[in-house]
C-alpha cells in the first residue's frame, strides 16, 4: 500500500473535496480519512452512494455508457486473484433485528461458482493472472461481542476491528475482511452520503482489505429496501445489494483505485449503481443458498461499449 500512497492521495484530492461538498453525490468519492497505529498514515475509501446519491451521479453523466469514462482500465494494482469474504459482526450481542447476520452469511456460502460473480473473471492483474471464481468463497464468519461500537464509530475503529477479524482468521491476501456492525450504529455519512465503503489498512507488515458494511436496513429505501421486491421480503433487499456491491469492488481493486477503475475513478459496482430499469436492473439471482436480489456489475465485455450484466459466460 505505501507504494500507491502518494500517487493515490493526489488523485483522491478532488473527490475528497467534492464529496465533502456535495453530500451524497459523487460514487467515485475516494476519501482521505485516518487509519489506526502502526498502520499507513492515511488511507483512502471508496463509497458506494445512497439511491439518491448514485440518481444525481447517473443524471451528470458520471456513471454507465456514453459519458465518457469509458471501459474499466487497469491500473498495475492488486487484484483478488482467488477471492475470499471473511464475516465479522462486530457487538451484534444477539442483537438482529432483520437477520442481516443470516442473511449475508447465507448469500456468501452460495455465492462462489455462480454466473454473477463470474463477471469478474474477466478482469486481471500483470502478476497474478485473472480473477478466479471459485466455490466456497467465505471463508469464516465471526462474532466479535468483546467489545461493542458506539452510536458514532470512527472509521479508525473500523480499520482497527478489520486488523483485529485479520489476526482471528489468519491472513489471506485475497480476502476481503467485513466488519459489519450492529443496528443503531455507523460511520459519519451513513445513510445520508453513503451505505457502505472499502478500501485497505495494514496489520503493520501487510495489507488488509476491508469493508466496512453498517446495519443496512436501518437506512430504509436510501440504502435499497425494496428495490427489487415489494412487501416484507423486500425490506431486506439492500443487505445483499450493498454487500455483493462491496464484495465485487474489493475483488478488483482491493488497494482503492490502483486496480480496475473507469478514468471517472468508477469501480465496477460504481458504474451499475441503483439501477432499478432495463437490462441493467438490480434483480434477484439464485444461488444454492436461495434467492437474493443484487445489482449488476460493469462487463468490460458487453456489447461494443460495455455494459451492466447480471451474469458472464
Amino acid at each position: 500500500m505505501q507504494n500507491h500512497l502518494s500517487l493515490r492521495v493526489i488523485a483522491a484530492t478532488a473527490f475528497a473535496t467534492a464529496a465533502l461538498i456535495s453530500g451524497p453525490s459523487l460514487a467515485s468519492a475516494n476519501v482521505v480519512t485516518g487509519a489506526p497505529s502502526g498502520a499507513a498514515a492515511r488511507v483512502i475509501k471508496h463509497i458506494y452512494p445512497t439511491v439518491a446519491g448514485a440518481i444525481d451521479n447517473r443524471n451528470k453523466g458520471y456513471l454507465g455508457v456514453g459519458n465518457g469514462a469509458g471501459p474499466l482500465l487497469y491500473g498495475g494494482g492488486a487484484i483478488q486473484k482467488a477471492p475470499k469474504v471473511y464475516l465479522t459482526f462486530w457487538g451484534f450481542k444477539g442483537k438482529d433485528p432483520s437477520g442481516e447476520q443470516a442473511r449475508l452469511t447465507n448469500f456468501f456460502n452460495g455465492v462462489g461458482g455462480s454466473g454473477w460473480a463470474n463477471i469478474q473473471t474477466q478482469y486481471y492483474s500483470s502478476a497474478a493472472g485473472n480473477i478466479t471464481n471459485p466455490t466456497g468463497q467465505l471463508a469464516g464468519t465471526w462474532n466479535d461481542d468483546s467489545s461493542a461500537p458506539l452510536a458514532v464509530i470512527q472509521d479508525s475503529q473500523i480499520a482497527a476491528e478489520a486488523v483485529k477479524a485479520e489476526q482471528h482468521f489468519g491472513y489471506n491476501p485475497d480476502a476481503d475482511y467485513f466488519v459489519a456492525t450492529p443496528t443503531g450504529t455507523g460511520t459519519v455519512g451513513f445513510k445520508v452520503q453513503y451505505c457502505a465503503w472499502h478500501s485497505m489498512t495494514s496489520d503493520g507488515t501487510k495489507n488488509v482489505a476491508y469493508t466496512n458494511l453498517p446495519y443496512i436496513t436501518d437506512a430504509g429505501s436510501s440504502c435499497g429496501a425494496n428495490y427489487v421486491n415489494s412487501g416484507t421480503t423486500g425490506a431486506t433487499d439492500g443487505i445483499t445489494i450493498v454487500g455483493g456491491h462491496e464484495y465485487a469492488e474489493a475483488v478488483t481493486d482491493p488497494d482503492v483505485s490502483t486496480g480496475w477503475i473507469d478514468a471517472s475513478g468508477q469501480e465496477n459496482g460504481d458504474k451499475c449503481a441503483w439501477i432499478n430499469s432495463g437490462s441493467g436492473a438490480s434483480r434477484n439471482i439464485t444461488l444454492s443458498t436461495g434467492s437474493f436480489p443484487i445489482q449488476t456489475l460493469w462487463s468490460n465485455k458487453a456489447g461494443t461499449l460495455g455494459g451492466c450484466v447480471a451474469t458472464y459466460p
